[in-house]
C-alpha cells in the first residue's frame, strides 16, 4: 500500500513540475512575440489567409517570411519590394517585369484597407493587426486599384480555427495547485 501511495505521489509531483515549467515558459514568452494576420489576393481571384507568429519587433516582411507562401523580394532604394508570391509576380532579377501590375501593400484600419505609405520591411505591425497584399493594376495617379478582401483579426481566427494554444499561466498554476492538493489528500487517506 505504501508503494502505491509513493508511486501516485511521485506521478502527481512529476505532473505538477511539468505544469509549473510550462507556466514559467509561458510567462517568459509573454510580450516576446505577436500575431499578425495576412490577407493576400491573387490575380486569379483566390485569397491566402493566415495568422503568423513573429517577434514583437517583427516587420510585415518578417510576417510574410513566416507565412506558408513562397516569397520573392528584392532590396531597393525605397525598401524591400515584393516581387512574387507563390506563382504570381516577377523574379527577383526583374522585380517589376510586369509594367501594368505590382504587389500593392495595405494595413487594415478598422474594417477598411489603407494603402501603406512605406515598404514591408519598414513597417512594424501591432499585435493582432492585419496586413494585406493584392496583385494590382494602378490608376493614372499610380494608386493601386485592387484590394484584398477585408478580414478583421477576429474573423481570421474564426475562419482559420487555429489549433488549441497553451493555456494561460494562471490556468496552469491553478491546475497544478489542484493536482498537488489531490496528491496530498490521497497520501493522507492512504496513511490513515
Amino acid at each position: 500500500r505504501i508503494n502505491v501511495s509513493r508511486r501516485t505521489f511521485a506521478v502527481l509531483s512529476l505532473v505538477l513540475a511539468v505544469l509549473l515549467t510550462t507556466a514559467g515558459l509561458a510567462f517568459a514568452q509573454a510580450g516576446d512575440t505577436k500575431q499578425v494576420g495576412l490577407v493576400i489576393a491573387f490575380a486569379d481571384g483566390t485569397t491566402h489567409t493566415e495568422i503568423v507568429t513573429v517577434p514583437a519587433s517583427g516587420t510585415t516582411l518578417d510576417a510574410l517570411r513566416a507565412a506558408d507562401i513562397e516569397l520573392v523580394s528584392q532590396s531597393s532604394a525605397f525598401g524591400e519590394a515584393i516581387c512574387k508570391i507563390d506563382d504570381t509576380g516577377c523574379p527577383a532579377t526583374d522585380c517589376f517585369c510586369d509594367p501594368d501590375r505590382f504587389w500593392a501593400y495595405y494595413h487594415l484600419n478598422g474594417t477598411a484597407w489603407a494603402q501603406a505609405a512605406g515598404s514591408v520591411d519598414a513597417y512594424v505591425p501591432a499585435d493582432k493587426s492585419v496586413e494585406g497584399l493584392a496583385w494590382s493594376g494602378f490608376d493614372a495617379s499610380f494608386n493601386p486599384n485592387v484590394q484584398p478582401p477585408v478580414y478583421t483579426f477576429a474573423q481570421l481566427v474564426a475562419l482559420l480555427n487555429p489549433p488549441v494554444q497553451v493555456p494561460e499561466p494562471g490556468t496552469l498554476l491553478l491546475l497544478g495547485t489542484g493536482l498537488a492538493g489531490l496528491a496530498a489528500y490521497i497520501r493522507r487517506k492512504r496513511a490513515a
